[in-house]
């Protein structure tokens, strides 16, 4: 049997609990009421909103601001499509500078490496390693191989710029070898193995040459 007073205590609780509860559903009641006024409220706003706004455009001076801001888009993109256009021909045209320089001092060096008889010829081949003896373009002249085909590098893309690194590491190689020339006497006899040497090199860098623009 519950005393007296553990029943009114139970009372007490059940009679709060019924209280809250009251009192938390008239609460949620009323904020979902004022949460359906304030949203009605907001679509009235973005309704007279809307309409203002198309009531601006459609005047003249709406009329002007559209206008203004297209034409000034469409300039500021066609102004970057004309630099980006300027900017892929001035690189497509030093690409062709630095393919003709390297495949012209290429042919020299294969030309008179063919005909050199002494350490001396072969130094005077081996020149154009570091620069032209006929440019093409003059200022490449005084731009060493490797440097052009660096340049080159910068320009290009895919299985090319490989061959382009390719080739620096081969004209790397032809570099030290005219450099142990130095050592020699140009009225030396060319030894038959150097000349096979350098003409390898030669050729190797020949055979990684980029022959043409986007190829």
């Amino acid at each position: 049997m519950l005393s007296e007073d553990r029943k009114t205590i139970i009372e007490a609780e059940e009679r709060f609990r019924h209280e809250l509860k009251v009192k938390l559903e008239a609460e949620a009641a009323g904020l979902k009421s004022g949460l359906n006024h304030l949203e009605e409220e907001v679509k009235q706003v973005e309704k007279k909103f809307s309409a203002k706004l198309m009531e601006f455009l459609n005047s003249s001076v709406g009329m002007w601001f559209l206008s203004s801001v297209v034409i000034t888009g469409g300039a500021a993109a066609l102004q970057q499509i004309q630099h980006q256009y300027e900017a892929e021909q001035k690189n497509k045209a030093q690409l062709i500078d630095y393919q003709f320089e390297i495949g012209n001092r290429i042919q020299n060096m294969k030309y008179f490496l063919r005909h050199a008889k002494t350490v001396g010829d072969a130094k005077s081949a081996l020149s154009s390693v570091f620069k032209s003896k006929f440019p093409l373009s003059p200022a490449l002249e005084n731009q060493s191989l490797s440097a052009l085909y660096f340049n080159l590098y910068q320009l290009i893309d895919g299985a090319d710029k490989d061959k382009s690194k390719r080739a620096i590491e081969v004209v790397l190689d032809l570099e030290d070898a005219e450099v142990s020339l130095q050592s020699q006497k140009n009225d030396q006899a060319l030894s038959i193995a150097d000349k096979e040497r350098l003409s390898k090199l030669v050729s190797d860098i020949e055979n990684l040459y980029i022959k043409g623009a986007g190829q």
